[in-house]
């Protein structure tokens, strides 16, 4: 990872724009030499700069209607396509199974302890209004990702 992160960061500093200072030298015999270090003697700091304006990177036009082949547009709608209409579906059939697999009403009233419980007792009401909150909270959460699918197939229709 540390090779990665070297290659990147060189990388990157290919692509500064380039500016260097140097230094012109004279030494005691009046002859002049240019270098990246200071002068011991007499001399002058010289910077450098690139000789054509266009040397900076060009900045992308703010049209969006020219996005290429791969653009964002394209990557949301293959995104939408591949993972999140898939995953919504499979999430509103995972909790279908989870609310079928939950004991519903029909469960308290029936077997042994129904029949020594008498029917108004309040183990079996409190078993009802159980079942009917868990129901109540199943369909809610159906409903909701059911409009989540909805949306997401819908910005995929417009893309």
């Amino acid at each position: 990872m540390n090779m990665f992160r070297f290659a990147v960061c060189a990388f990157a500093l290919g692509f500064l724009a380039p500016a260097w200072a140097i230094n012109k030298c004279i030494d005691d015999k009046g002859k002049v030499s240019f270098q990246d270090a200071p002068c011991i003697g007499q001399g002058e700091k010289i910077e450098v700069r690139p000789a054509m304006k266009g040397a900076a990177p060009a900045q992308p036009s703010p049209s969006t209607s020219q996005e290429g082949a791969f653009g964002p547009s394209w990557q949301r709608k293959n995104q939408l396509q591949s993972q999140g209409i898939p995953q919504a579906r499979a999430a509103i059939e995972r909790n279908q199974r989870e609310c079928a697999a939950t004991p519903q009403e029909g469960v308290a009233q029936s077997g042994p302890l129904r029949r020594s419980l008498s029917s108004g007792s309040q183990f079996a009401q409190e078993q009802s209004a159980n079942a009917a909150k868990d129901k109540a909270a199943c369909d809610a959460r159906i409903q909701e990702l059911r409009e989540q699918l909805k949306s997401l197939e819908g910005e995929l229709s417009k893309l």
